[in-house]
C-alpha cells in the first residue's frame, strides 16, 4: 500500500486522543469565523437591496411624471400616488443607509462610511429636487389649474375680445399657446418665446396713454406677462428628462443608483477578502496539527514536513503578491488535491495578471477563464475589457463621422466654386458637375439628365456624361415616369439599387466589362418643380454619408440650373427684343417715306382743278369744309363745321374770317396770314374757336387758294379736323407727367430714407437677392458682392433655413409677413430684426420680387434675455433663502 494514498487523517488517527483540546479549539476558531462570515454575509444582501431601492424611486419619479402631473388630483390636493412611492422608498432607503452606518463590520471601515455618507447626500439631494419639481409643477398647472388655467381664461377673454391695433399674431400665438399647453414641446416653445416678442415689440411701440385706455391691449399684455412666467417655469422644469430640474433629478437618481452598485461591489470583494481569510486561518490550523503530529510521528513528519513547507512558502508567496511555483504534490490525498488547487490559483491569477496588463497597454488579450461563476475579479476584468472595447469603438466611429463631415464640405465648397464658374451655358455646367462628382465618389459611370420641351412633349434628355472618358448611354432621352429615370423624375425622390437588372448598364475599363453594385438616382428639383436627374453607378456600393452628400449637391445644382436657364432665357429674349427694335426702325422709314411722298401727291393734287371736285366731295363728308373769297368773306360751310360752330347758316355765311376765329384783323399775323393766301400759298394751323355756348374748340385748319385760270386765286379752301380730344389729352398727359416726375422725386427721397433708417433687400420669387442696402450688409455679415445673385438660404443656419421656408411659402401665397427673424454672422454673432416681407405683382398680378424692410432689435432682444437670466437668478436666490431659514 503506497503511504501516498493514505489520508492525513488515517496517518493521524493514533494521534486524536492528544490532539483533542487543540481541534476543539481550532473548531471553535473555524466556528466563530464562519459565523462572522454569515453575519457579513447578511451585511452584504442589505446592500444588495439598494440598488433595487434605488430604481423602485426613479420609477415612482417616472410615474409622477406620466400619471400625475395630468391628475385632477395632484392639481387640487398637491398629493398623489407617485409622490407617495416615492416618500416611501425614500424613508426606507435613507433608514438602511443610517442602520448601515452603525453596522461593526462597516463603522471601522472608512471607504464603506465614505460610499455611505455619498449615498445619503445624493438620496437627499433627489429628494431635494424632487420637493421642488413638486412645488413648480403644481405652481405651473395644468388645464384649469395654476398659471396654465389662468391663460387658458386669460385666452378665452381674448378670443371674445380680440386687441385692436395688432396683426395676425394673436389667433397664431392663441393657437400654439392652446397645442404647448397640452403637448409642450421645444419648438412650440421657442415659436411662442419669438411671437411674444414680437408682440410685445409691437405694443412697446404704441402710446402709452392708447394702451392705458385700451382694455384689450392691457389684457393682452397681461397675458404675455403670464405666458412669461410660464415659459420660465417651463425652463426650470425642463420641457424634456434632459433639460432643468428633470436633468437634475435624473442625473442625482444615475448617480445614486451607480455609487450603491459601487458598494455593492466593494461588498463582495470585501466578502471574497473574509473567505480567503478563513481558508488561510483553517490553512494554519493543518499546518499547526500537522505540526503537533510531526512531534508524535517523526517518519510521517518528515514525509509531510517539506510539502508542508513548499505549500506554506507557496501560500506566503501569495499573500506577499507573487506568483509562486507551486510543487506538485502526488498521490490522492489531501495535500495532493491543496496542491493542485494552490497550482491552479497560481495559473488563474497569473492570466489575469496577462489580462490586465494587456489592457493596461492597449493590446488584445486572451479570452480570460473563470474559476467559477462566483470569480469577482475575473468577472470585474471581464467587464473593464467590454467597456474598454466599447469606449474605443465609440471613440473610432467618432473619427469615422468626423472625417465624413471633413469630406462632405470639402465636396460642398469645391461644387460650390464649380456652380459659380460656370453659370452661363448649361451643357458646360453639367459636364463638369457630373464629372467632377463622378470622380469625388470614387464611381464609374455618370449621367446628367435635363428636363426638356421640344415639339410640345417635355422629357429627360441626356446632356452630359462620363465613363472613364467614353458615353455609355444608348438611349439619350426619357419620358416622364418612362424607365427608372422618368420614375426618379415624376416621385421626385431618389432610387438606390444594389441589385441592378441585367444590361441596364456595364462598366469598361482596360481589363474589360462588369455590372456595377450600386446604382444612384438623385431628381434635381426647386421648389417642387423637377428639372433633372442624376444618374451614377459605380463597382463599390455607395455609403450612406455619399448619398447624403449627393442629396444635399442636388439642390444647389438643381439652384444652379434655374439661374442658367434664367440667364440663357433671358439672353434669348433681349436678342429678340433687339431684333424687334431694329424691325420697327426699318418699318418706321418705310412709314417716314409713305408720308412725304403722300405729301407730295397732295400738293400735286391740290393744283389740278380736275380733280378737286371729287376731293372736296369726300372731305366734305369726313372733315370741316368751309369756303372764303377774297375778301376774307366766308361763302359755303358744311353741316358739320355748322354743327361744331353752333351757329345758323344764315347767320355765318358772310361773315369776315377774323370774326370767326375771334381775332383783330389789324394784326400783323392777320394780315401777313392773308397776304400769303393771296400769293397763292397753302397754310396750316391750330386755332381755337369759341362756340356760342362758350365752349372752346381746337381746329387743325388748312387753307388752300383755289386758282382761276389764269393762275390767279379766287376764292380760299378751308379743310378743318376737329383735335379738341387730343389738345386735352396732351394737356392731361403733361399733368400726368408732371405728376409721375413729382412722385418719383419723392419716391428717390423716401428711398434713400428707408435706406438710412432701415434694413432693405429684395428677393426674386426663388428667393435668390437681387438688391441690399448697406445696412442689410451690416447685419448679415456680407458684402453686397458676396450676396447678389446668390440664393438667400445659403447664407442661413439650420433653425433660420426652416424659419424662413416657413414665411417663403405665405409670401409665395401673396401673404405680406411680419415677425422677428434671426439672422447669424460668418463670426457666429446672432442679430435679430423686426422684419417685414412684401410680395410685389407684375402687370399680370404675377409676384416678380419681394421687398424685406427691417430694424435691428437685437439690443432689446439681449436685453430681454438679460432680465430672463436675472429673473431666475432672483428665483434661485429666494431658494436659497428659503432653505437658510
Amino acid at each position: 500500500m503506497n503511504i501516498r494514498n493514505i489520508s492525513i487523517k488515517s496517518r493521524f488517527f493514533l494521534l486524536v486522543a492528544g490532539s483533542i483540546l487543540f481541534w476543539l479549539l481550532a473548531g471553535f476558531l473555524i466556528f466563530s469565523l464562519i459565523n462572522n462570515l454569515a453575519r457579513y454575509q447578511d451585511t452584504s444582501l442589505t446592500v444588495q437591496s439598494i440598488p433595487q431601492r434605488v430604481l423602485k424611486i426613479q420609477n415612482a419619479i417616472q410615474f409622477f411624471y406620466i400619471n400625475d402631473l395630468p391628475s385632477e388630483e395632484f392639481q387640487q390636493s398637491g398629493r398623489s400616488i407617485g409622490i407617495d412611492q416615492f416618500e416611501e422608498v425614500y424613508l426606507e432607503t435613507y433608514n438602511i443607509l443610517s442602520d448601515l452606518q452603525q453596522d461593526p463590520y462597516i463603522i471601522n471601515n472608512p471607504l464603506f462610511l465614505q460610499k455611505l455618507d455619498r449615498l445619503i447626500e445624493y438620496l437627499t439631494t433627489s429628494d431635494s429636487y424632487f420637493e421642488t419639481m413638486v412645488s413648480k409643477s403644481r405652481q405651473r398647472g395644468w388645464d384649469r389649474y395654476g398659471i396654465s388655467g389662468v391663460i387658458m381664461e386669460q385666452v378665452d377673454e381674448m378670443k371674445n375680445h380680440p386687441a385692436t391695433g395688432i396683426n395676425q399674431e394673436i389667433p397664431q400665438l392663441i393657437r400654439e399657446l392652446e397645442l404647448y399647453l397640452v403637448f409642450p414641446r421645444i419648438s412650440r416653445l421657442n415659436s411662442i418665446e419669438n411671437k411674444v416678442f414680437t408682440l410685445e415689440g409691437m405694443i412697446s411701440l404704441l402710446p402709452a396713454n392708447e394702451i392705458r385706455l385700451n382694455p384689450d391691449l392691457l389684457a393682452l399684455q397681461g397675458l404675455l406677462n403670464s405666458i412669461h412666467s410660464l415659459l420660465l417655469l417651463d425652463h426650470e422644469l425642463g420641457i424634456t428628462r434632459y433639460e432643468g430640474l428633470q436633468s437634475q433629478i435624473s442625473r442625482s437618481v444615475h448617480v445614486l443608483y451607480d455609487e450603491a452598485e459601487a458598494l455593492e461591489e466593494l461588498f463582495i470583494l470585501e466578502r471574497a477578502s473574509k473567505v480567503r481569510q478563513i481558508n488561510l486561518g483553517i490553512a494554519i490550523i493543518i499546518l499547526l496539527s500537522a505540526i503537533v503530529l510531526g512531534t508524535v510521528l517523526l517518519f510521517f513528519s518528515r514525509s509531510l514536513s517539506n510539502k508542508l513547507q513548499s505549500l506554506n512558502r507557496s501560500i506566503g508567496e501569495f499573500v506577499s503578491g507573487k506568483f509562486p511555483k507551486v510543487p506538485l504534490i502526488k498521490g490522492k490525498n489531501e495535500l495532493s488535491e491543496i496542491s493542485v488547487l494552490l497550482r491552479r490559483f497560481s495559473k488563474s491569477l497569473q492570466d489575469k495578471t496577462s489580462f490586465a496588463d494587456a489592457l493596461a497597454e492597449g493590446k488584445e488579450a486572451k479570452e480570460l477563464e473563470t474559476l467559477s461563476k462566483e470569480d469577482s475579479l475575473a468577472n470585474a476584468l471581464i467587464r473593464m475589457e467590454k467597456q474598454i472595447t466599447a469606449a474605443k469603438a465609440e471613440d473610432l466611429k467618432h473619427k469615422q463621422s468626423s472625417e465624413e463631415r471633413r469630406w462632405a464640405n470639402e465636396g460642398i465648397a469645391k461644387f460650390g466654386e464649380i456652380l459659380r464658374i460656370h453659370n452661363n451655358e448649361i451643357n458646360v455646367l453639367a459636364e463638369h458637375v457630373i464629372q467632377e462628382l463622378v470622380n469625388y465618389l470614387d464611381a464609374s459611370v455618370g449621367g446628367f439628365f435635363l428636363v426638356v420641351d421640344e415639339d410640345a412633349d417635355v422629357g429627360l434628355k441626356l446632356i452630359a456624361s462620363f465613363a472613364f472618358e467614353r458615353r455609355k448611354y444608348i438611349q439619350k432621352q426619357f419620358a416622364f415616369g418612362e424607365g427608372m429615370i422618368g420614375t426618379c423624375a415624376i416621385e421626385q425622390d431618389k432610387i438606390f439599387l444594389t441589385d441592378i437588372p441585367e444590361n441596364y448598364i456595364n462598366i469598361a475599363s482596360g481589363l474589360g466589362e462588369g455590372k456595377p453594385r450600386s446604382l444612384l438616382l438623385i431628381p434635381l428639383k426647386l421648389e417642387n418643380e423637377t428639372l433633372g436627374v442624376i444618374e451614377i453607378a459605380s463597382i463599390s456600393v455607395f455609403k450612406e454619408y455619399e448619398i447624403a452628400f449627393v442629396e444635399n449637391l442636388a439642390d444647389s445644382i438643381a439652384s444652379a440650373v434655374a439661374t442658367v436657364k434664367m440667364n440663357m432665357r433671358t439672353a434669348q429674349l433681349l436678342e429678340q427684343s433687339q431684333q424687334q427694335a431694329r424691325e420697327m426702325a426699318k418699318q418706321e422709314d418705310i412709314m417716314r417715306q409713305n408720308m412725304e411722298e403722300l405729301q407730295t401727291t397732295q400738293e400735286n393734287s391740290a393744283r389740278r382743278e380736275s380733280e378737286i371736285s371729287g376731293i372736296l366731295n369726300a372731305i366734305h363728308n369726313s372733315s370741316l369744309v368751309a369756303e372764303y373769297n377774297m375778301e376774307e368773306e366766308l361763302i359755303s360751310i358744311n353741316d358739320k363745321f355748322q354743327s361744331l360752330l353752333e351757329f345758323q347758316r344764315t347767320q355765318l355765311l358772310g361773315k369776315k374770317h377774323h370774326e370767326i376765329i375771334d381775332v383783330s384783323r389789324h394784326t400783323d399775323s392777320h394780315k401777313q396770314f392773308w397776304q400769303d393766301i393771296r400769293d397763292g400759298k397753302t397754310l396750316s394751323r391750330i386755332d381755337k374757336i369759341t362756340t356760342i355756348t362758350g365752349q372752346d374748340v381746337w381746329l387743325r385748319q388748312t387753307f388752300t387758294p383755289i386758282l382761276d385760270k389764269d393762275g390767279e386765286p379766287f376764292k380760299v379752301l378751308n379743310i378743318a379736323n376737329d383735335i379738341t380730344d387730343t389738345i386735352r389729352q396732351q394737356e392731361s398727359l403733361e399733368k400726368q407727367a408732371n405728376e409721375i416726375t413729382r412722385k418719383n422725386i419723392e419716391m428717390g427721397s423716401f428711398s434713400d430714407a428707408v435706406d438710412l433708417a432701415l434694413i432693405k433687400c429684395i428677393y426674386s420669387p426663388a428667393g435668390q437677392i437681387l438688391e441690399v442696402n448697406e445696412n442689410f450688409e451690416n447685419a448679415s455679415g456680407y458684402t453686397g458682392k458676396e450676396m447678389i445673385g446668390k440664393n438667400n438660404r445659403a447664407f442661413l443656419q439650420r433653425a433660420e433655413k426652416e424659419q424662413f421656408e416657413k414665411i417663403w411659402d405665405e409670401i409665395l401665397k401673396d401673404k405680406p409677413y411680419s415677425g422677428v427673424i434671426r439672422r447669424t454672422k460668418p463670426t457666429g454673432e446672432e442679430v435679430w430684426i423686426m422684419s417685414t416681407f412684401t410680395p410685389v405683382k407684375d402687370e399680370n398680378g404675377n409676384i416678380y420680387k419681394v421687398f424685406l424692410l427691417g430694424q435691428d432689435i437685437t439690443e432689446r432682444k439681449l436685453k430681454y434675455q438679460l432680465l430672463e437670466e436675472a429673473n431666475k437668478e432672483i428665483d434661485r436666490l429666494n431658494r436659497q433663502l428659503g432653505e437658510r431659514k
